[in-house]
């Protein structure tokens, strides 16, 4: 067992343009709802980035993969690998809604500055009708007021028992850069730098997560050794259902 499989875990309770991906594009493009073009170049073509294992995404994907055609919220860009992966693996309907290109600013702009407006018109998918969402680290940088601003919206996406992946960093970071995350295989993402004008604003406390995200519930928490903790949320199902 490697030192991270030792150390990484903590459970709080029970819960990639050759012709040869031509055929793989086209088929993701029919079962997924995303732009005719995905983001092309840059970052995204390029190679770098460590590989950590993600037993938050292990989790997610099982149970995605227990839906026909699961509506799955990406909040991060049009990643080409995530796209092909998860058509492929989950038939899914997937909506690429980048909430960094608003969150990847100046600090000079105020903290919550156009939010409502920005998360009207980017997460557009009626109450109630997502199965999953991929947060990755967005909260990171995010205000206070903007984090609950987003995490109210995301759970009234969510259906009873949807999910929500989230990342959130353990150590404050000073550099001009974030990160993108590419799905490697079931269990593995790469984190891919990518510059930026913004970086993580703060460490979220594991309580103010709880109350941030509330009404969701904490299904998993993995503190990793990268100064990382993933997380898995689900919205309540209703009373008298069963998980």
């Amino acid at each position: 067992m490697s030192p991270e499989d030792r150390g990484e875990e903590r459970i709080v309770s029970d819960g990639e343009k050759d012709r040869s991906l031509a055929g793989l594009w086209n088929r993701a493009r029919r079962v997924l709802r995303w732009p005719s073009r995905p983001d092309a170049g840059g970052w995204d073509a390029a190679g770098g980035g460590a590989v950590h294992r993600s037993k938050t995404l292990e989790a997610f994907l099982a149970a995605m993969a227990g839906s026909a055609a699961p509506v799955i919220v990406d909040l991060g860009p049009a990643i080409g690998a995530n796209v092909a992966f998860l058509g492929a693996r989950l038939a899914c309907k997937l909506f690429p809604e980048d909430l960094y290109a608003h969150f990847d600013r100046p600090f000079a702009r105020a903290d919550g500055d156009g939010l409502e407006a920005m998360l009207a018109a980017r997460l557009q998918q009626a109450p109630g009708s997502v199965d999953g969402i991929l947060a990755w680290d967005v909260f990171d940088y995010a205000g206070r007021r903007e984090a609950a601003a987003l995490g109210g919206r995301l759970a009234s996406l969510l259906r009873p028992g949807g999910l929500m992946m989230a990342m959130f960093t353990t150590a404050l970071r000073h550099e001009p850069a974030s990160k993108r995350y590419v799905i490697v295989d079931g269990g593995h993402l790469r984190h891919r730098p990518a510059p930026g004008a913004r970086w993580p604003r703060r460490v979220w406390p594991l309580h103010d997560i709880e109350t941030l995200l509330a009404p969701l519930e904490v299904c998993q928490s993995h503190l990793l050794l990268h100064q990382q903790r993933e997380m898995l949320l689900r919205r309540p199902l209703a009373p008298g259902k069963e998980g």
